[in-house]
């Protein structure tokens, strides 16, 4: 069984994918506790995806795995190649 989280993600939103990547890197180099970071993240995301999608729930839905897609591929990132 395989299990691929990019299928359940609209593809009208992909582009935020980058965007919010690019600004939890920019955040991460702030004065921002890391611990507000995933939380801003996921706030910024659910509102451009509710815009984008024009439906909040399903904004909010998307941008939930928007922003694991970005969290989770550069925490991957961080644990399995910066060790």
């Amino acid at each position: 069984m395989e299990f691929n989280l990019l299928k359940f993600i609209n593809e009208s939103f992909m582009i935020l994918i980058p965007v919010i990547y690019v600004l939890g890197v920019l955040l991460k180099k702030s004065r921002i506790k890391d611990e507000i970071i995933p939380w801003f993240l996921l706030l910024v995301a659910s509102v451009l995806c509710s815009i984008i999608g024009k439906d909040i729930v399903q904004g909010i839905i998307q941008g939930v795995l928007v922003t694991g897609v970005c969290v989770l591929g550069s925490q991957l990132y961080i644990q399995t190649v910066k060790k």
